[in-house]
């Protein structure tokens, strides 16, 4: 049941409006994007099924695979490249780990606080900045694990130890959370480059 009387349609402020007082062109609009968002969200809906389809056959052909050499695979799996029979067509498939830092990142956070304060204590300020920078929010106040997790990668020497004993409870804050899983296609061009198929329709 609509609460829309017949011969009236609602505008963007939910007030009620005749139909014979909407300009022609505004009915024409309204439908088209009617129908345009109806046939995007077919389009969606197949291409999901499409992309479980696709996932599904992998998955059989890795089981197959495995059981040839009878080995137990534990689980789906990815980064997984399977290729045609003249390399020239590829599928691949991608795993992608969602992690989460625990409570434990804002004890690792004061000793890195501590570090700068001795580092740059009168003088260039540049590394705090760098800091600062990777444990800037987005805009919805989310912290980037990622991004947080580069520090690790730095090799600083610090006679104090702190450095070291932030990083190593940023190691202990990580937390999984679940994995996603992608698949994409790729097709060789004349000078042997793999490129992707693209089913992003802002790209086409």
């Amino acid at each position: 049941m609509t609460d829309i009387p017949e011969g009236y349609m609602k505008d963007g402020k939910g007030n009620l409006v005749a139909i014979a007082n909407i300009k022609q062109t505004d009915l024409i609009k309204d439908e088209f994007v009617k129908q345009a968002v109806a046939l995007a969200e077919k389009q969606q809906k197949e291409l999901a099924e499409f992309k479980r389809l696709q996932m599904e056959q992998a998955d059989n052909f890795m089981e197959l695979l495995a059981q040839e050499h009878n080995v137990n695979l534990g689980g789906k799996k990815g980064n997984v490249t399977l290729r045609s029979f003249d390399n020239k067509l590829a599928v691949k498939i991608q795993a992608q780990e969602r992690i989460e830092l625990g409570p434990e990142l804002q004890l690792a956070k004061e000793l890195i606080d501590k570090c700068l304060d001795e580092w740059t204590e009168g003088g260039n300020q540049n590394i705090r900045a760098i800091v600062n920078k990777v444990f800037a929010t987005d805009k919805q106040g989310t912290l980037n694990p990622q991004r947080i997790l580069s520090l690790r990668r730095l090799e600083i020497a610090d006679d104090t130890g702190k450095w070291q004993q932030a990083m190593d409870i940023l190691a202990e804050s990580v937390t999984s959370i679940d994995s996603c899983r992608f698949i994409r296609f790729y097709k060789q061009d004349d000078h042997g480059n793999d490129n992707a198929v693209s089913l992003d329709i802002a790209k086409l």
